[in-house]
């Protein structure tokens, strides 16, 4: 884990099949954003009030990571085409920034 204990956050729902999104998710976008640096995990609800949401959490290191991601993420052709590529199959997208509070110096 970063020192910074953060996560950025972001929810959606599937536009298509939940299980085609999950073997995107598996099979090609997380191995590409873990290769070029990225800390990242994806959840699936498995019981919900509401429609099934995924969950894609990326870990920071602090708010000056973001300056990065662009390069990073979509620094080459194929990482392009990827996030072209999620983005077409989502909808209903929030994003957070999140901290844990049970670290050091990041309580309120």
């Amino acid at each position: 884990m970063m020192a910074g204990g953060m996560w950025h956050v972001e929810t959606f729902a599937p536009r298509v099949e939940s299980s085609v999104l999950a073997t995107f998710f598996k099979d090609e976008l997380l191995p590409y954003m873990r290769s070029r640096g990225f800390n990242v995990k994806v959840f699936v609800t498995q019981f919900a009030l509401g429609p099934e949401q995924f969950w894609l959490l990326t870990e920071l290191d602090s708010m000056a990571s973001f300056d990065k991601w662009p390069q990073m993420a979509e620094g080459e052709p194929r990482g392009r085409q990827l996030m072209d590529r999620v983005a077409s199959m989502v909808t209903n997208v929030r994003a957070s920034v999140v901290r844990d509070l049970e670290l050091p110096g990041h309580g309120r």
